[in-house]
């Protein structure tokens, strides 16, 4: 099956719906009269005054630029279009719409369709429906291909008098979610926060599910489980521990010394009314354990965690991700859950582990729960650049990839209407075209590489000016570069008028523009960066770029930002989402890692091609930590082992599409084994050593990828399982991809020679 055939199928099979059915940067903030304090500038990594002075002067100009789209694409208005699929502002607060709104956040499912499909805030599951939020702690359902979070209403609780949500306010590691009161929701989205009846602080890895009651309202919870046992006594007041029938303990806080009282067999009520937090927190962990965990858990109770911020400092060799928590109350440090890329990273004693209270179950692997105000996650960088990462200095190699390389030069098409006229593959071929240029630059033929660039500036080029049969416009309602087709048709382009891919599609754009700025500087000249610009913007603009005031919303002088910060990449969990405006029961998902990590690695090479060292380092820190999060969750036994059940592990050492509570061994083109494995491979590029370790690949090729390879009926596919054999043995790697005729529609024959004569093998 040639690569080119490949369908991305927004297939709901890969997003089952829910197993049960319903029983019953700064911190984007609507203005409101109770804003949360603002927090205090952090120190950068050296500390000392006037490195400090020297941050704060770069951070003013971390961002790609702040030219308007509309003007970058000639302002005639035919490149300007508003989306025909519209925000829903029934479900989101009016004076946030003054700023992008998100399309790829984890929280997406909140104002997508009808807003009522689960978010993961980890280790919770939530749904938003109606008067109620509904908490699940979800567990786990384990087969060969996939191993799956069941969603069970193990508590919903009733905001009564409201008659719909919206997203109130949003930032790097949280959204709040106000629940509005019945005679203020006749204004679609025109009443402020004080007409919140109650507020959902949904923070990334809080080890308490929060509920902050605006006013006096009798607390009740329904779970679709029988409750046997409530227990007020135990510890103190405003602290009620709950048993269920299903065998799980959770421990109920609140304000005040109301008692909650057992109705019947599934519901629960305060005695009185309540207000302010509301903080409901599964006990893992055996019967014999609970009361520690529940004394630890109580120490924590009065820091709610409101939001966050993550800082960014790196330089060329170091990267450090500094999560600072934002909290309401006097509890000193929050409990906070951490997934396992986080532990390998973390700064010792900047978090104090909270080991009385057993790890949480997560389809990524056991959260752990600690105490601290700020994390400090540290990432050495590995170097990295245009050229691969062993030099090429072997002469019969060096012959051989000239010859390769003229070959491919020559073979381009010099009418550009036989190339792909979707984003995505004619993405892959620029880029290819772009990557033999470089690699013939680097062997010495001047005249291939010459073809190759002028080829590759004259197909960029009506893409740029918007003279191709599907140009990019810029997407008035949502704020992004999207394709005229997609504008209109939700399956055009794999999504991309609804925001799937972005990374994917531009990133192969963003790195052609880089190597042909680097052969010939002045090909990029002012129109050409500045289009450059918006496509490494959609999905690279970084967190904290011209940030608008948190409290001012529309009224902030402040430019709106035209793209949402990090469209794709998510700083808690480490990764990117590739899902845009789709709801799935599953969440969020990423296929391609090696097509994120190609996105990263292509914004990075632009940022330095262009001169901007700040940008490049940022941009470099993300791509390092997306290379962490792909073999921590995507690559079994590389990073981390024993992550996932061995109902899933025991036949396979891969994760074809990761979802927010899934893991599935899939495609959305298909089930072959080589689609599964290919997919997390290619583009093969000097970026891929990032992901391709010598330790993972020696361990599976006996296992899995020799008879993935050999048991592939397509060549494309079986010679991108082939070069990941580079990293452990050059000369296997060669005498396989000699055999191989026609190629990847983004990969050469002297892509394939060059990475494998200048892969790493250590």
């Amino acid at each position: 099956m040639p690569l080119s055939d490949r369908i991305r199928r927004l297939a709901e099979k890969f997003s089952e719906q829910p197993r049960q059915s319903s029983a019953g940067a700064p911190q984007y903030l609507a203005p409101s009269s109770h804003e949360p304090p603002q927090l205090p500038p952090r120190p950068s990594i050296n500390s000392n005054s006037s490195r400090s002075q020297e941050n704060e002067a770069e951070h003013a100009s971390l961002e790609w630029s702040s030219e308007d789209p509309c003007a970058v694409l000639g302002g005639s208005g035919d490149r300007a279009l508003p989306n025909t699929y519209k925000v829903r502002r029934d479900l989101v607060d009016s004076r946030l719409l003054a700023h992008a709104v998100p399309t790829n956040a984890w929280w997406q499912n909140l104002i997508i369709e009808g807003g009522d499909q689960p978010v993961l805030v980890a280790p919770y599951m939530v749904k938003c429906l109606g008067e109620t939020v509904v908490v699940c702690a979800p567990t786990p359902l384990e087969e060969d291909r996939f191993v799956a979070s069941v969603w069970h209403n193990d508590w919903a609780i009733r905001i009564p008098g409201c008659a719909r949500h919206r997203v109130a306010a949003f930032d790097a590691l949280s959204v709040t979610v106000d629940y509005v009161e019945t005679s203020a929701a006749a204004a679609d989205g025109e009443s402020d926060r004080a007409a919140a009846v109650a507020s959902l602080p949904l923070v990334k890895g809080s080890a308490f599910a929060t509920v902050v009651f605006n006013r006096p309202t009798v607390l009740g919870l329904e779970s679709v489980h029988a409750v046997l046992k409530v227990d007020c006594a135990a510890y103190g007041p405003g602290a009620a521990v709950v048993e269920l029938n299903n065998g799980a303990t959770w421990l109920v806080c609140y304000e005040g010394n109301a008692v909650l009282r057992h109705l019947d067999g599934s519901r629960i009520e305060s005695s009185e009314a309540v207000q302010g937090s509301v903080r409901l927190a599964l006990i893992p962990g055996s019967d014999g354990s609970r009361h520690d965990a529940i004394t630890a858990l109580l120490s924590a109770r009065e820091a709610v965690p409101v939001g966050g911020s993550v800082d960014v400092q790196a330089t060329d060799s170091e990267a450090v991700f500094e999560i600072t928590w934002r909290t309401a109350g006097q509890g000193g440090a929050p409990a906070m859950c951490t997934l396992p890329h986080h532990r390998q990273t973390m700064a010792d004693g900047c978090v104090e582990p909270m080991d009385a209270v057993a790890p949480f179950w997560s389809s990524k692997g056991p959260m752990h729960v600690v105490r601290g105000g700020v994390w400090r996650l540290t990432e050495q960088l590995e170097p990295l650049g245009f050229s691969g990462p062993v030099p090429l200095t072997d002469a019969a190699r060096i012959r051989r990839l000239c010859e390769l390389v003229a070959a491919d030069a020559a073979s381009l098409p010099a009418d550009a209407s036989a190339l792909p006229p979707d984003p995505y593959f004619f993405g892959k071929a620029l880029a290819r075209a772009a990557r033999i240029a470089l690699i013939a630059a680097e062997v010495g033929d001047h005249a291939s590489s010459q073809r190759a660039a002028d080829l590759a500036a004259a197909w960029f080029e009506p893409w740029i000016l918007g003279t191709n049969g599907n140009a990019l416009v810029y997407d008035t309602e949502w704020r992004g570069m999207v394709s005229r087709a997609g504008l209109h048709d939700p399956g055009a382009d794999f999504g991309q008028g609804r925001y799937n891919d972005h990374h994917f599609h531009y990133g192969y754009f963003v790195y052609a523009a880089a190597a042909l700025a680097r052969l010939r500087p002045e090909w990029l000249d002012e129109r050409r960066r500045a289009f450059v610009d918006l496509l490494v913007r959609d999905f690279c603009t970084p967190l904290g770029a011209r940030t608008p005031s948190a409290a001012a919303g529309a009224a902030s002088s402040a430019p709106p930002h035209h793209f949402p910060q990090m469209r794709c990449f998510d700083m808690y969990d480490g990764h990117s989402w590739a899902a845009g405006l789709f709801a799935f029961a599953d969440s969020r998902n990423q296929e391609s890692t090696s097509e994120a990590i190609n996105a990263y690695y292509g914004a990075y090479l632009y940022a330095q091609t262009t001169g901007r060292p700040r940008l490049a380092r940022y941009v470099r820190a993300v791509l390092q930590l997306e290379a962490r999060g792909t073999r921590t969750y995507w690559h079994l036994g590389d990073l981390a082992s024993g992550l996932y059940p061995e109902s899933y592990a025991h036949d396979k050492a891969i994760v074809g599409i990761l979802w927010s509570t899934k893991v599935d061994y899939a495609t959305f083109f298909g089930a072959n084994p080589e689609f599964i494995y290919g997919i997390q491979f290619l583009p093969l590029t000097p970026a891929s050593a990032l992901i391709l370790k010598w330790s993972w690949i020696a361990d599976i090729w006996p296992r899995y990828l020799d008879s993935v390879s050999k048991n592939s009926a397509s060549p494309q596919w079986r010679e991108i399982i082939d070069l990941a054999l580079a990293v452990v043995d050059k000369q296997a790697a060669f005498e396989r991809i000699a055999e191989t005729a026609v190629h990847d529609d983004g990969n050469s024959a002297s892509n394939s020679y060059y990475w494998v004569a200048t892969a790493p093998e250590a």
